[in-house]
């Protein structure tokens, strides 16, 4: 377990230690890189309908970019179950050598009522040349029950395309299962501000970074746009519809919609 101070602490350390390499390195900072955006805000609501109940979850999220790469603080609200609970979370995608990047993300919610505890993951993901790339990862999640997950994934870029396969193996305490999730993208405007996405999912293959996804869902099917009405103002919208594990026989819908302000 950890404290949310040390949460924060994390999070100014980073933003500190990467905002003084930004600025080392500004002189060689190139033309065509100047008016990129150092920050971002974004705000988003999510709904998911079962015959179990009604789940709702509202995210606020400030990522910084640097040379660096990126990071972000995030606060996560959900409701289900007559219950609420907040979540907070660092999220940062640094660089690392060349090809390679990375994801890590840190979650603690105080009050332990639907999010676990504390959470963190993992994740590497590598350029193999020829548009293909492999990652890898791993999850821990301080549910009563704790929850580690390992990943592995393959994604292919070809022409304005873009597809990734991720298979996931799923262990907890008392349990364990695995599943599988594709996604393929296709950027209509040959840049990653515009994409329309669709995916299927099999098995334990849900996002765990929140809980309004049940772990436990066997399949699903999904629709994603990602689109920037101007440079600085965008949109995403999702949603999908899975079997609902928890009552035999009926559906799961899923639909969000996120906000997003860059500057």
């Amino acid at each position: 377990m950890f404290d949310l101070r040390y949460l924060i602490a994390l999070g100014v350390s980073l933003l500190g230690t990467w905002a003084q390499a930004q600025t080392s390195e500004q002189g060689q900072t190139q033309p065509a890189q100047a008016d990129a955006a150092r920050w971002s805000l974004s705000a988003g609501t999510a709904h998911a309908s079962s015959a179990s109940g009604d789940a709702r979850e509202q995210s606020v999220s400030l990522r910084r970019y640097t040379e660096l790469g990126s990071v972000a603080f995030e606060r996560l609200q959900l409701q289900r179950f007559g219950l609420q609970d907040v979540a907070y979370a660092i999220d940062a995608y640094p660089r690392l050598w060349n090809g390679a990047y990375a994801n890590v993300r840190v979650q603690h919610a105080p009050s332990q009522q639907l999010y676990p505890r504390s959470a963190w993951r993992a994740e590497l993901y590598q350029n193999v040349g020829g548009g293909w790339e492999l990652a890898a990862s791993h999850d821990e999640l301080g549910f009563d029950s704790h929850v580690r997950i390992e990943g592995v994934s393959v994604g292919k870029y070809w022409g304005n395309f873009f597809a990734r396969w991720r298979h996931q193996s799923v262990r907890t305490d008392v349990s364990s299962g695995n599943g599988d999730r594709l996604f393929v993208r296709y950027y209509y405007e040959g840049d990653a501000d515009h994409y329309v996405e669709a995916n299927a999912s099999r098995g334990r293959s849900a996002d765990f970074s929140t809980a309004v996804l049940e772990p436990s869902r066997s399949d699903s099917r999904g629709l994603a746009l990602y689109h920037f009405v101007t440079r600085d103002w965008g949109m995403k919208l999702s949603w999908s519809r899975s079997k609902d594990s928890s009552i035999a026989g009926t559906t799961e819908r899923n639909a969000s919609l996120s906000m997003m302000y860059r500057w």
